[in-house]
């Protein structure tokens, strides 16, 4: 059966990012400098503080947090640890905490220096997130840093020297952590595998390490991943599971620039690769992964904003072509993830990886490139998870930690696959539920009666949710079936 689809990219976006990979033939790597530091991709562009390398004596304050709040006033700047070199100037306060605590900072753009930059570090284990800087913060409501799970943190704040500078807003906001158990859940029916799709298909995409290398092993590519393809019928779970990602030399690089390969680290590659990738995949979820900020953390991305501006990228245009990427719906409309996020976190937590994953309910996923990939998989899936031959069901992006090593990033990804699978054959994938409404009632009862009289025909999706025994036959005992199933509900 041939399959007629509904472009999902508008044809002049297409277009135009066509155009641009052809003139953009001979691509080369930009390395953004920012005070004489080279900064690499994540969720922000890298940078790393200078706390690890300065080693400076700091003054330690506890905080008593009231109602999960800490101000963090101007006077206190002025009187924390001060280093004045050539070029900056370098202010450091310092607390600790009662107890391990999750937290993040809610900075004020409009208060934010030029010119500066910040950093909430966790000295423990050499962890950080940021660069913040007062251009990152354009694009991101309502302006949250992200997390960390630490007993102390510093805050780095560093400024060009012999200029007079505001010192930010910053309010510490404690976030109420608890740790997970799930139990193994029993695994119910599988998708139909006698359909034209065969084996439905997961896709999963990497950018920066580790992400790339934790998905490798599901790759195609023998080039790419000669140990062998892992991902048909992976499981046996009747899914077959894809991958995509760029390369980069070396492979543990830090200064890991646009890359080179199925996908790019670039606005216009990327967009055009990924509807290439699914327009000839047809994935019934889509995953996207890249690296965050530079911790252990799995952090399970919820909003994705059709932005007007982004943070640049390294090969001109620096800027997404077209902008916003999505024409069809209104600047800074935004799109959700649909993943299972809270037990992929519960099951994470639960496999004791050393990892801290947790779900990002703030604003937006970076503004950067991270954020521009995960807005392309939500995007198809809400165009397409109402196709009636080839649905999209699930989407959704995941930062992985900078600190993360390749084998834990690549347990995590299968964990995720895994609860992605369960919560596709569970709650999306309802034997009964013909017009695929996500309940049952008496429309579907009427489309297999229309069916067997002859009225109407139904597609290959719509047999076999209407397939009640799985004999691969519409019969009088499938309605039967299908008003006992409504019966049971009903009691």
């Amino acid at each position: 059966m041939a399959f007629h689809r509904v472009p999902p990219v508008p044809h002049n976006a297409f277009t135009i990012a066509t155009r641009v990979k052809l003139i953009l033939n001979c691509r080369f790597s930009f390395l953004f400098i920012i005070l004489f530091r080279v900064i690499y991709p994540q969720v922000l562009p890298y940078g790393e503080p200078q706390y690890f390398s300065v080693n400076p004596e700091t003054i330690s304050e506890e905080i008593f947090f009231t109602n999960g709040e800490f101000k963090i006033s101007k006077l206190r700047w002025q009187n924390g640890t001060k280093l004045i070199n050539d070029n900056e100037v370098l202010y450091l306060i310092h607390y600790t905490l009662e107890n391990e605590s999750s937290f993040h900072a809610r900075l004020d753009k409009n208060s934010f220096p030029e010119e500066c930059e910040l950093y909430v570090i966790n000295p423990t284990e050499k962890s950080w997130v940021g660069p913040y800087r007062k251009e990152f913060l354009k694009t991101a409501f309502p302006n949250l840093t992200g997390r960390l799970k630490a007993t102390e943190f510093i805050l780095e704040l560093s400024a060009p020297r012999n200029k007079k500078i505001q010192f930010p807003e910053i309010l510490i906001q404690i976030i109420s952590y608890q740790q997970f158990k799930k139990e193994d859940s029993e695994i119910t029916r599988g998708y139909p595998q006698k359909s034209t799709r065969e084996n439905p298909i997961i896709l999963l995409t990497g950018y920066w390490p580790p992400t790339n290398e934790a998905v490798r092993p599901f790759s195609q590519n023998s080039l790419l991943n000669p140990s062998g393809w892992i991902g048909e019928n992976w499981e046996e779970s009747g899914y077959d599971i894809v991958s995509f990602f760029p390369s980069f030399y070396p492979p543990d690089c830090t200064e890991c620039g646009q890359g080179y390969g199925d996908l790019e680290v670039d606005y216009q590659d990327t967009s055009e690769d990924l509807w290439n990738i699914v327009e000839s995949h047809n994935p019934v979820a889509i995953i996207t992964f890249s690296r965050g900020y530079i911790d252990y953390s799995w952090e399970m991305e919820w909003k994705y904003f059709n932005w007007l501006e982004w943070i640049d990228d390294f090969t001109p245009p620096y800027q997404p072509t077209p902008a916003p990427p999505d024409q069809d719906s209104p600047i800074n409309y935004i799109r959700f993830s649909s993943l299972p996020m809270t037990e992929i976190v519960e099951a994470v937590n639960s496999a004791d990886l050393g990892l801290y994953p947790y779900i990002d309910y703030g604003g937006g996923a970076g503004g950067y490139l991270s954020e521009y990939k995960g807005f392309h998989g939500v995007w198809y899936k809400d165009l397409m998870e109402n196709e009636d031959e080839t649905p999209c069901y699930l989407a959704g992006h995941v930062h992985v930690g900078g600190l993360v090593d390749w084998d834990t990033a690549h347990e995590a990804v299968l964990i995720t696959v895994r609860e992605t699978i369960q919560y596709i054959n569970e709650h999306i994938l309802i034997p009964g539920d013909v017009n695929r409404d996500g309940i049952i009632n008496s429309l579907d009862i009427i489309m297999i009666l229309s069916h067997l009289n002859g009225i109407t025909e139904l597609t290959d999706n719509q047999f076999f949710f209407a397939d009640m025994d799985g004999d691969g036959e519409i019969t009088t005992l499938d309605v039967v079936l299908l008003v006992n199933e409504l019966l049971t509900e009903d009691r």
